[in-house]
């Protein structure tokens, strides 16, 4: 497997990863409006030169700092649970840091991101603006929110956190549900 940054001609490639990997359109249409925004970058999983892996990286912040958020990744689904995520979250991070970003935010498992680094953000007095309980009963938790310091001189990261706008909030949370840290 080559883990590598996306060139446009793996483009298609990897809507279609992230389409079947999530089994929607939501994530496509996430990737389509922010991989030209500048500061954005992604890499691309490639095997016998097939691209079986992406992952998406975006400015975001937290206050007045500028970070980088992870996501969308997305593995085709017969090649998920062989290493292929974890080998995009380690190269984008070194990427991210290479690049000289200070930090990166994810929304997703613990279990999973913290093995690269991620730690809760409550750990940094930050809130989860995604949390709570959605239509179908699709849940996100407070400690779900997750920062990865990529390096030393990490700013103090305090205020309110901002994705792209791609990324909306999600549809409103089902009234009167909440999850707690």
């Amino acid at each position: 497997m080559i883990v590598r940054l996306e060139d446009p001609a793996d483009r298609d490639d990897a809507i279609e990863v992230e389409r079947r990997a999530f089994d929607s359109n939501e994530e496509p249409a996430i990737v389509e409006t922010i991989r030209d925004e500048p500061g954005a970058f992604a890499l691309v999983a490639e095997e016998e030169g097939r691209i079986v892996g992406h992952v998406q990286m975006s400015p975001a912040t937290v206050g007045d700092s500028g970070v980088l958020a992870l996501g969308p990744i997305g593995i085709l689904p017969e090649r998920q649970r062989r290493g292929i995520g974890s080998a995009l979250v380690r190269a984008v991070l070194d990427e991210a840091r290479a690049r000289g970003w200070v930090a990166a935010i994810v929304i997703g498992g613990p279990d999973f991101y913290s093995r690269f680094g991620f730690e809760p953000g409550a750990d940094y007095g930050l809130r989860n603006p995604f949390a709570g309980v959605y239509p179908g009963g699709f849940v996100i938790k407070e400690e779900d929110f997750m920062v990865a310091p990529l390096g030393e001189g990490v700013p103090e990261l305090r205020g309110p956190v901002r994705w792209h706008p791609a990324f909306g909030q999600g549809p409103e949370p089902v009234e009167g549900t909440t999850v707690g840290a």
